[in-house]
Order: structure tokens, then sequence, then C-alpha cells
């Protein structure tokens, strides 16, 4: 007895028993054991800590990858998928941002708020407004029509006409000086008072940041406003001008729509779509942009 008691004493102090059967009976393991089995479960919290943080780091990186390339990578390709462009701005003194589509002449095609930005009475323009400008023949036009008014005058020139400009873009100031300078003429001529001067003279030049000259897409011919429209080259321009985008400014009859006395040696670019549009339904530049906002 006192052998079976002193054993049963050294292996309470050094093992532990756990009762897993039925019958009781007793499963003795060893410290050892015990040490290996613990070492192998932190081993494996360990590992399985980390393969998380594996996965974490690159679910993090692809959705990086994802934002920062794909993304854009397909709002890219949609976008020219479906032919949709940068908007313009409400002025048109930056270029836009998308490379522009091609007609089949060659030439860019731009928005409605490009080719119908209107400088008028109604629709005024600050002091410090100018667009990007680009020089053709001798006068500054807005840099975007620049080509539509070289391809129009080497297709006047092929068929044995030069057309001659005289005017394009005037900056506020000057417009300005050609404003007080009519007024002036009619205070002298016609004996008027400066407020009778000058509310005769908007009839024939607009007050500054009122002229359309001011939005750079005008130009003006060489010749007599009286005329003018008995000479070849404004019949040529009647029949060919619509195909490069341009359009009669100040057109006969169309002077309560435009506030200005006529005027066929001013032509304007509007865009070929647009200039279609106008000549087949006879409509100033005013009336037709009215007529859009009605629609």
């Amino acid at each position: 007895m006192p052998k079976r008691r002193e054993k049963r004493e050294i292996l309470e102090r050094t093992d532990h028993r756990l009762d897993l059967s039925v019958a009781g009976r007793n499963l003795f393991i060893s410290r050892d054991k015990q040490a290996q089995s613990r070492s192998a479960r932190r081993i494996k919290l360990w590992m399985r800590a980390v393969l998380t943080l594996v996965i974490l780091l690159g679910s993090a990186a692809v959705i990086l990858f994802a934002v920062s390339y794909v993304g854009p990578w397909l709002q890219s390709e949609m976008s020219v998928g479906t032919g949709s462009s940068a908007p313009a701005s409400s002025l048109p003194s930056s270029l836009p941002s998308a490379v522009p589509e091609y007609d089949s002449m060659g030439l860019p095609v731009y928005s409605e708020e490009v080719c119908l930005f209107l400088v008028n009475k109604d629709n005024p323009v600050e002091r410090d407004f100018s667009p990007e400008l680009a020089e053709v023949n001798g006068v500054r036009v807005d840099s975007r029509i620049a080509s539509a008014l070289r391809l129009l005058s080497t297709a006047a020139k092929e068929d044995g006409l030069a057309l001659v400009f005289t005017d394009g873009y005037l900056s506020y100031e000057e417009q300005e000086k050609r404003f007080n300078a009519i007024a002036d003429k009619l205070m002298k001529e016609e004996g008027l008072t400066t407020v009778m001067a000058k509310s005769e003279a908007e009839a024939i030049e607009p007050q500054p940041g009122e002229s359309d000259f001011q939005s750079g897409m005008c130009v003006r011919l060489e010749g007599d406003p009286k005329t003018f429209e008995d000479s070849r080259t404004y019949s040529w321009l009647k029949a060919n001008m619509g195909k490069y985008g341009f359009i009669f400014r100040y057109p006969q009859y169309k002077e309560d729509a435009t506030g200005l006395t006529a005027d066929p040696t001013v032509i304007r670019y509007a865009g070929s779509a647009s200039a279609a549009a106008m000549q087949q339904r006879s409509l100033c530049l005013e009336e037709y942009v009215s007529y859009l906002n009605n629609q």
C-alpha cells in the first residue's frame, strides 16, 4: 500500500489526469506533450494572424489599383465609345478638354455651347473677356474657328474669289472707341444730344460688351454693305459658306431680332449643322437660339 500511494503522488506532481472514457479510465498526458501542444497552438494562431494580415493587405492593394488605374481607364473607354465630349464652359474662352470629333470636311465639331455662343445687348460679356486667338488672313479670331475660316478662304480662291477680311475679334476697349466715334459723329453732324446720339448709335454699332465681334466668331469682309448683296462674292458665300459652318450674322429683314442694321459683309461661325438648320428655316442667330431654347 505505501508503494502504490507514493506512485500516485509522483504522478499527481508530474502529470495531468483526464477522465475521458465512459468507463472512467484515466488518460495521463505528460508535461512535454502539453508544452508541445501549447506551442503548436501558438504557431497555428500566429500563422492564421499572418495569413489574415496578408489577405487584408492584398485586398487593399487590389482595391487601390482598381480605383487609381482601372476605374479611370474604364471611364475613358466608355466616354470614347459613346462619343461624348467634355462639356464646354458657358464662355468659350477655354479650349475643350477632350479631342473634338471631325466632320467630312476635316473640321472639328464643337458643341452648341461653343458654336452658338451669343454676344448681343441681352447677352453682354465682361470687359476682361477674351477667347484664345489665332490670326487668319490678317485678322484675329477665336482659335477654334481658324481652320474653318482658312478652308473657306481656300475654297473661294479655287473658285476665283479673294476673301479680304477687314475686321475680326474686337476687344472691349476697341469696341468702346468705335461706338463713341459714331456717337460723336452723330452729335456733330446732326446736332443730337449725348443721350440721343448714343441711342441712335446703338442701331449702327453695339455698345462695348454687346458686340458679337468680341466673341471672336465674326469677321467682316471688304465691301460696301449697301451693294454687297449684288456681288459675286455674296452669291458664292450664300451657296457655299454653310458647309464650313458660317452664316450671315446680320441678314436683311432681321433687324428686329438682331437689334442692328442689316450688314451682309459680316459672317459668323455657327458650326455646319447649325448653319444648315438656320438656312433651311431662314433664321438669324438670335432667332435660332430662341428656337432651340423653346424645344
